[in-house]
């Protein structure tokens, strides 16, 4: 089953706001009635990720079914075998692992992504001429199905695909990073507080401008580091994100306006 993310495409911040503070973050999962349908394997939790962080983004979707009429008729003229299921022999119903629409210069640019591991197309690890083969096929299929309908589709593997770097994007969009509890009004200021603080540039790690900060009365050790992460997501702030976040990070490492 399809999990559709429909959002409005991210404009551009130009000072600290606080609205709509969220008090969950999204999960990987898709549940139905309590059941997990779908659990998106690590490669493609990080390319969701690269997604959700996309300004442009504004539609989402994993595991989109094809049509199975369109996707026999795309192998019979292709003269390679559709897809059958292990029992029974029958066609098997393919996917796409991700289906998202982006909103660029006023116009919308659709586009599909197969996720697959490298190792995948090597013939090592158990992997046969034949299965190789019947893999490039079915990617085939799923690559004309989208020319077809005039959707842009690429592979994706884990070389395209940062594990540092998708972990990052997961903390800095986690809807835990600012308590709602707090009201908009704390935020607001400690939001402030937390900018000028990185602004003077110190190489001093977070870890102790947080420690300091509570020291001096200002703003509690954690909340400090979570402002931090609030204002990297909303592109106030910016990092290598190929590091991982962490309180050894210092305030010289963060650059203003930036996007990561």
């Amino acid at each position: 089953m399809a999990r559709t993310v429909r959002r409005s495409a991210k404009p551009a911040q130009s000072r600290i706001k606080v609205h709509n503070v969220p008090s969950r973050g999204r999960s990987t999962r898709v549940l139905r009635d309590g059941v997990i349908l779908h659990q998106l394997s690590d490669l493609e939790t990080r390319l969701e990720a690269e997604l959700e962080w996309g300004p442009d983004v504004t539609v989402i979707r994993s595991q989109v079914d094809l049509q199975l009429e369109r996707t026999e008729a795309i192998a019979e003229k292709l003269g390679i075998r559709h897809p059958r299921l292990p029992v029974g022999g029958r066609p098997a119903i393919m996917s796409t692992d991700f289906y998202f629409e982006m909103e660029v210069d006023g116009q919308t640019s659709r586009q599909a992504r197969a996720v697959k591991p490298s190792a995948a197309f090597a013939l090592k690890n158990g992997c046969t001429p034949s299965a190789l083969k019947q893999m490039v096929s079915k990617l085939e299929i799923e690559r004309r199905y989208w020319e077809d309908e005039g959707v842009e589709w690429r592979i994706v593997t884990d070389r395209n695909l940062d594990r540092v770097r998708a972990a990052n994007i997961r903390l800095l969009l986690s809807g835990q990073a600012l308590d709602p509890d707090q009201g908009e009004a704390f935020w607001s200021q400690a939001l402030e507080w937390t900018a000028k603080a990185l602004a003077k540039g110190s190489d001093w790690p977070i870890s102790h401008l947080a420690k300091k900060s509570e020291a001096d009365g200002k703003l509690p050790e954690k909340d400090f580091v979570a402002c931090i992460r609030h204002l990297c997501s909303l592109r106030l702030l910016a990092f290598d994100m190929s590091q991982p976040f962490t309180p050894d990070l210092r305030a010289s490492d963060f650059e203003f306006g930036g996007e990561a």
